[in-house]
């Protein structure tokens, strides 16, 4: 992998990009952006099953009943079915492989938005869960690409059955058009895409035999023409990491 392309991917570009990338969970690279607070999109919800993997492996095989104030729209499938009892592992899969905004907002009732941001508070710097998905507030969800990686490494070298949920839906997540899309098919991978208006973030792990390269992108952006360029600079980080 050479480093210095990465460079070359990341600088003067009109856009704001973070990136951290560690191998074997030591940091090899990250830039002057990595503790700077951005709006986290989807990537906070790898915050949200962290807690349930650490504090409450035992309530995955719980029923949930939804209500109408958890049907929300954007990103997933619930708010399309008429399916309205789910097991928690289930909303947790769809929450991580089709960034279910629906079964986000369930799970944040049913554990408390509250105290799952104090767990996140009190565990990683520069996090906060601060709003419901898809609601209307003047409060925002936000990390940096650090903070994020912690919690990114943290959740995948779990070893619970909450862990077996969320490295399956991690690998089959929906969304690979970013730092996965061309990467070495030698390399299992994992990944959580997030994106909003003006920003797009990806993160990865890559991982064959011995090796494990995780590497996190957050950007945000003004216009479509950063929107396409964005996309093909993740893919290239991806393939450089991986060849």
């Amino acid at each position: 992998m050479q480093l210095t392309q990465i460079q070359e991917q990341i600088e003067n570009n009109p856009w704001k990009t973070a990136i951290t990338i560690r191998k074997n969970n030591h940091t090899i690279f990250e830039n002057s952006n990595a503790n700077v607070i951005f709006k986290s999109a989807s990537l906070i919800k790898l915050g949200i099953a962290l807690y349930i993997q650490e504090k409450k492996p035992g309530t995955i095989a719980n029923t949930l009943t939804l209500s109408s104030n958890d049907i929300v729209g954007g990103a997933g499938i619930i708010n399309r079915l008429s399916i309205k009892s789910w097991k928690i592992s289930d909303l947790l899969d769809l929450m991580l492989s089709v960034s279910d905004n629906t079964a986000t907002n369930a799970l944040l009732n049913y554990y408390n938005i509250n105290t799952i941001n104090d767990y996140l508070q009190q565990n990683f710097q520069n996090i906060s869960l601060s709003r419901f998905l898809m609601k209307k507030s003047d409060k925002e969800n936000t990390c940096t690409s650090n903070s994020m990686m912690d919690v990114f490494e943290k959740l995948l070298a779990g070893d619970n059955e909450v862990n077996h949920v969320v490295l399956d839906a991690l690998k089959h997540q929906e969304v690979r058009n970013k730092l996965v899309a061309y990467s070495n098919p030698k390399y299992e991978v994992f990944n959580k895409t997030g994106e909003l208006l003006h920003e797009q973030h990806d993160i990865a792990r890559f991982r064959a035999n011995t090796d494990v390269i995780d590497c996190c992108v957050l950007t945000n952006y003004q216009s479509q023409k950063d929107y396409e360029n964005i996309l093909s600079m993740m893919q290239k980080i991806g393939k450089i990491l991986t060849h």
